[in-house]
């Protein structure tokens, strides 16, 4: 084996399994993606996609993100199962390292715009409320994925760079969430909100056709 890579380098063809490697992960996850019937399929993945659960996941027409690709539709983890559902309307824009994990159910309408590096997620490593809390002396690893509640994302929802959507939490129609924000409580729609926990900034006045700040 090491003779065969050291062949491969001196005549640079080292590069080619990598890059068949990578081929080969965005045509799997593209022939095995949800998407419209017919001549409506349209589908676009970046390099080095991860995506798993396909029959718990619904995309609509013409869905793009980029590189590095996460989407999750968890239904097993250790010895506890789930009845995951992700479910992306058309339109979807996303850049560079997108996560969406599910073991509960997230929805994204359709129109919305995403940054790069922005984690969705309907659950935790534990759950720390009601009964059955995990323990501090369990490995994070090994305790049961808690979810307190689903998480939508209505259309025409702009989303900025490294933002952060926790579980039980809703992003109304038409809303903005500024970059490096945490939405922790739910915001409500045609508003701006920003920071850790998002708070809303603005709100869109029909009468106006403006942003108000509030």
């Amino acid at each position: 084996m090491s003779y065969f890579l050291k062949k491969l380098k001196q005549h640079h063809l080292f590069i080619v399994p990598i890059v068949i490697g990578r081929f080969l992960l965005v045509w799997r996850a593209l022939i095995h993606l949800k998407t419209l019937p017919g001549s409506q399929r349209r589908a676009y993945i970046g390099r080095a996609p991860k995506v798993f659960g396909m029959e718990h996941i619904t995309l609509g027409n013409n869905f793009r993100v980029g590189d590095g690709l996460w989407l999750h539709a968890v239904s097993q983890y250790n010895t506890f199962s789930y009845n995951p559902h992700i479910e992306i309307g058309g339109n979807f824009s996303a850049s560079d390292h997108l996560h969406i994990a599910c073991c509960n159910q997230i929805t994204i309408g359709s129109n919305v715009l995403m940054g790069s590096k922005i984690h969705i997620t309907d659950h935790s490593h534990g759950i720390y409320t009601g009964e059955g809390q995990s323990s501090p002396y369990e490995a994070p690893f090994d305790r049961k994925l808690g979810s307190s509640g689903p998480v939508t994302i209505g259309d025409n929802v702009w989303i900025g760079d490294n933002v952060v959507v926790l579980p039980n939490t809703s992003i109304g129609s038409g809303s903005i969430i500024g970059a490096n924000s945490v939405v922790a409580k739910n915001i409500p729609s045609n508003v701006i909100a920003v920071g850790n926990p998002a708070r809303v900034v603005k709100i869109w006045n029909d009468k106006e056709s403006r942003w108000l700040s509030v």
